[in-house]
């Protein structure tokens, strides 16, 4: 799929990334969160001993006078790091004793490359879809006002903690938001738009199949974690899934599933991808199609969805912010029109 998108667009990252420096991504956050959340970015000066390595970068969080938390950056590429984009939580937000708030605090840990003495860190298009993914993690954070630290930001459901991630994709694929933050690192120029164009209708291709892959990982982690493994193999039990879920039958003697990690550490949750995807469709179509720097949307989003973290039954958080209920087929409708508008963005 890579390739023939690669082919049929000729979209080339050298193409792209001159317009993504670390720099201009970052403010284009910054644009985006003060525009939808009346908060702003700026980096904060560490304390001696405060940072693991030299490339890590603070961040604080705040609004008009008020510090809502903190963000350590470690964003580039090292030897012996962790290969992997994640987020995660040093210290969770809570009201104390006193009713003061104790900030949150949280490390966004990405592998990208690393400034050269000529340009700054350059950004593939996939690169900039996981700083906006992983960011959305960390706003989570940084806005849920609860009174217990375990329940706060992320420390949610499995089937609501990647919502606000995946919806920050969204924003990251709009050229209306692409266009307030693209620049070329020497020139300035603003990214072009048929360059946007290409990335944007590029980025649509293939969502059925991959939403059919999707569903067929789901449906084959929840039937490993039921009674349907009883007498047979795993992959025999791949081979009727894949054949039943996929469009693509499945070839003798392969066992892809050995490789399926999330089977372990999922847990029978992998459907919750398609869930979070299903919910994030939904609210960017109700609430910043439009317009995605709507700042009323925005500021609801954040009071009715981010500042509750776990503290409030997912499903009810949910319906009363959508103002619908939630069903099977509410969210099998949420992926289809995702997938309807794409197809139609292709046809255009």
């Amino acid at each position: 799929m890579a390739q023939l998108k690669h082919r049929e667009f000729d979209i080339k990252s050298s193409d792209y990334s001159p317009y993504f420096s670390l720099g201009v991504c970052m403010d284009g956050l910054n644009y985006v969160f003060n525009a939808l959340y009346n908060v702003t970015l700026s980096v904060e000066d560490a304390v001696e001993g405060e940072l693991w390595h030299d490339d890590v970068r603070k961040l604080k969080v705040f609004e008009g006078s008020e510090t809502l938390g903190y963000i350590y950056c470690d964003f580039f590429e090292r030897p012996g790091k962790p290969n992997q984009d994640c987020h995660f939580t040093i210290q969770g937000g809570r009201l104390c004793d006193d009713k003061t708030y104790q900030k949150p605090i949280v490390v966004l840990m990405l592998n990208l490359p690393n400034p050269t003495w000529s340009q700054p860190s350059l950004l593939t298009h996939c690169m900039v879809d996981n700083l906006f993914h992983e960011m959305g993690h960390a706003m989570h954070s940084m806005l849920a006002r609860t009174t217990y630290q375990h329940v706060t930001g992320t420390r949610c459901s499995t089937d609501l903690a990647e919502v606000p991630s995946v919806l920050m994709e969204y924003f990251a694929s709009d050229p209306r938001v692409v266009s307030k933050f693209a620049r070329h690192y020497k020139t300035g120029e603003a990214i072009p738009l048929n360059l946007l164009n290409k990335l944007r209708i590029s980025k649509k291709l293939f969502s059925a199949c991959e939403t059919q892959l999707q569903i067929f990982y789901a449906a084959f982690d929840q039937a490993c974690h039921g009674e349907r493994l009883i007498k047979r193999t795993t992959t025999e039990l791949l081979a009727q899934i894949q054949n039943n879920f996929y469009g693509l039958p499945h070839v003798p003697n392969t066992a892809w599933q050995l490789r399926f990690g999330h089977l372990v550490g999922y847990g029978a949750k992998y459907y919750s991808y398609l869930m979070s995807r299903a919910l994030a469709s939904w609210i960017w179509y109700q609430c910043f199609k439009d317009n995605p720097f709507n700042g009323e949307k925005g500021k609801k989003y954040r009071s009715e969805v981010l500042a509750h973290g776990g503290s409030k039954p997912p499903r009810s958080l949910v319906e009363d912010f959508l103002g619908a209920k939630v069903t099977p087929e509410s969210l099998s409708d949420a992926l289809l029109k995702d997938i309807e508008a794409k197809h139609a963005m292709q046809e255009n």
